[in-house]
């Protein structure tokens, strides 16, 4: 039982941004209000394989999501193609703008 919870400490305790972590960090700012808005994305079962020939050249894995923030409700949409070593290949979003 010991090591179970182990396990579950440094999977919600992983730092979020670089590439070696189980997460990938995301700013976006809502062209409605302003806000800016961190998100993080686990590697693990919010992006999803795509099969060859789907999505942009050398793309391996995809990220739809949807974000809202506090201060309206205006949704925000992104779209985010991956290499192999989580790179992204191509981004889009609608809604906002991200955040360089």
């Amino acid at each position: 039982m010991n090591s179970f919870l182990n396990n579950l400490k440094k999977i919600f305790a992983a730092p979020a941004g670089d590439g070696s972590s189980g997460f990938i960090t995301f700013k976006v700012i809502c062209s409605n209000c302003g806000e800016e808005i961190t998100i993080k994305v686990r590697k693990s079962n919010d992006i999803s394989r795509i099969n060859a020939g789907e999505g942009p050249q050398d793309a391996e894995f995809f990220l739809r999501k949807e974000i809202l923030g506090e201060k309206c409700r205006n949704l925000i949409y992104i779209d985010v193609y991956f290499r192999s070593d989580f790179s992204i290949v191509s981004r889009k979003i609608s809604g906002g703008k991200f955040v360089e």
